[in-house]
């Protein structure tokens, strides 16, 4: 099975590929997972989405830690608490490497989330070699991306890929999406806003990505909301700065969930926090049109901009740039995707739908639409195929020399639902217990290379020619001999046959049996598992790769 992560910094979503419904299941994990009601703009009814808050909370002794994620440390009331680290992620993508000194144990933000992501993982009871795809920003530093990809491999010895975000959102919304068509995608998080404006190319095919035509983007978020927030309660309670520092982490929940009840419905929405330094109780009661009124201020970290007037430049921007290089312009834009939960803000439905009246606005999946959207890339709901041969090394008689006989062909698309190729699996000496195969991937390179000759009387480049360079990278080589044959071969015996094909996973599968009448033959992998003959759609390797030669 295929599992997508979206780790985001107030909420990280799971999603699963169902082979057998061929559908995406969004993952609920016992202790971690919350889940989430709210009302999108403009849509009847209420929705739920299943999320595990980015928190991470330790406590306990030095070398002793205890740590609970998600929405352990909710249920714990430990979400306050200083040995509770939240926005990791924001810290990361900001370049923040400061530690926090918690118990003694000085843990930095990616420390943090790093054993987040391990406990995500680990809770989801998946096999390690399952695949994973992450999501990621359209520009993610390569940095982040091979962090992100380290820290998901301390669980998973699978393939790990990343996709993009715009894709995946895509993806998410399918049911709204055609081919060919521009979108524009608008990812409003806790910590930032990215706003890019795609053109959709080969989504059936899975080998392309919607190009970007142009993209804007803003270090604000729901975060940066939150702390204004904060302020209106300093100022109405003429609180120090002192006094703010001993309830702020406190107050800064409450009026994060003052936010959410006013931006899902809700007229009023009281605060009230004890100060156990001073004995004093803080109060302060927020209304839908208090918030309304603090996003339209302007405020001087905006540029003098209010927030409203911020989102609408940026969205402005990417418009700009799509229509600078490629010439898009706003009337060609089929629809608006919004995604991240400060999309939701109150009000912030109708900026988009006042910059995009011609077109529909979709809001109604704005948690789950990018992990949703890379499962189902990665799970093969869009077609995906192999672009290199697999081959078997086996020795070429006539030729005398190592050949490499192809049993998937590249173009093959997978899952396959029955093995593409079978063969009979031979001994090469007589009374032979085990049985090998070496899986072998082969590609051809094909550059240009200049050809060097005299003309006009100069030395000088006449021409090119076609340079073909095969690559093979050998995918078992700790793992070749794990066929054993009971009662031993004969040599040259044709008594196994086998066939080869490939799963959603991307791995080769194995069907074998053994013709032998009474045999007890069996596979025995390295590992130590053990399973008797026959055997169906066994996967044996992963298709990645080590490279063990090149041939021109």
């Amino acid at each position: 099975m295929t599992i997508a992560l979206d780790f985001g910094t107030c909420n990280t979503v799971l999603a699963r590929w169902n082979p057998a419904t061929r559908s995406v299941e969004t993952l609920r994990l016992d202790r971690m997972s919350k889940t989430y009601i709210y009302h999108p703009p403009g849509a009847t009814g209420e929705r739920q989405s299943s999320v595990i808050p980015s928190l991470i909370h330790f406590g306990g002794k030095k070398g002793n830690l205890k740590v609970y994620v998600g929405a352990e440390v909710e249920d714990a009331g430990l979400t306050s608490h200083r040995g509770t680290i939240r926005w990791a992620k924001l810290d990361i993508l900001r370049g923040n490497v400061r530690a926090t000194r918690i118990n003694d144990e000085l843990i930095t933000p990616r420390d943090a989330a790093e054993l987040l992501i391990e406990r995500v993982l680990l809770a989801t009871g998946g096999l390690p070699d399952e695949d994973l795809i992450l999501t990621v920003p359209v520009e993610a530093s390569e940095a982040y991306e091979e962090w992100l990809k380290g820290s998901a491999l301390r669980q998973f010895r699978g393939t790990v890929r990343v996709l993009d975000e715009a894709t995946a959102c895509i993806l998410g919304y399918d049911t709204h999406v055609r081919e060919g068509q521009v979108y524009v995608l608008f990812d409003f998080g806790a910590g930032t806003l990215d706003v890019s404006v795609v053109k959709t190319s080969n989504l059936a095919q899975g080998n392309e990505h919607p190009k970007v035509l142009g993209r804007a983007g803003e270090e604000i978020g729901g975060s940066l909301i939150d702390q204004w927030l904060l302020k209106e309660v300093q100022r109405s309670n003429d609180l120090s700065e002192d006094e703010l520092a001993d309830v702020g982490t406190a107050l800064l929940f409450q009026v994060e969930d003052a936010k959410i009840r006013l931006s899902n419905g809700e007229k009023s929405f009281d605060i009230s926090q004890l100060s156990d330094a001073t004995g004093r109780l803080i109060s302060h009661e927020f209304s839908s049109d208090d918030l309304r009124r603090i996003l339209e201020t302007p405020r001087p970290e905006l540029r003098d901009r209010s927030l409203f007037q911020s989102v609408t430049r940026t969205i402005e921007r990417a418009l700009e740039e799509a229509l600078d290089k490629y010439g898009t312009r706003k009337s060609d834009v089929k629809g608006v995707f919004m995604a991240g939960g400060t999309s939701l803000l109150l009000g912030m439905a109708g900026v988009v739908r006042n910059l995009f009246s011609d077109c529909p606005v979709h809001c109604e999946d704005p948690f789950e639409a990018i992990a949703r959207g890379a499962c189902r890339y990665a799970g093969e709901d869009i077609s995906l195929t192999l672009v290199h041969d697999y081959c078997l090394r086996a020795w070429d008689a006539e030729r005398k020399e190592v050949g490499h006989t192809v049993i998937v062909s590249k173009g093959t698309q997978y899952p396959t639902e029955k093995p593409v190729t079978v063969k009979y699996l031979k001994a090469t000496c007589e009374g032979a217990t085990k049985l090998g195969i070496v899986v072998v991937e082969r590609s051809v390179m094909i550059s240009p290379e200049p050809i060097f000759g005299v003309k006009d009387g100069i030395f000088q480049e006449i021409g090119t020619r076609r340079r073909e360079e095969t690559v093979l990278w050998e995918l078992n080589p700790e793992d070749r001999e794990f066929i054993h044959a009971d009662p031993p071969c004969a040599i040259g015996s044709r008594r196994f046959v086998v066939g080869f094909g490939v799963d959603a996973n991307r791995r080769l599968t194995l069907t074998l049996r053994d013709q032998e009448p009474d045999n007890h033959s069996f596979v025995q992998f390295k590992n130590g598992e053990r399973i008797d003959l026959p055997v169906r759609d066994l996967p044996i390797v992963s298709l990645t790769r080590k490279k063990v030669g090149y041939r021109t």
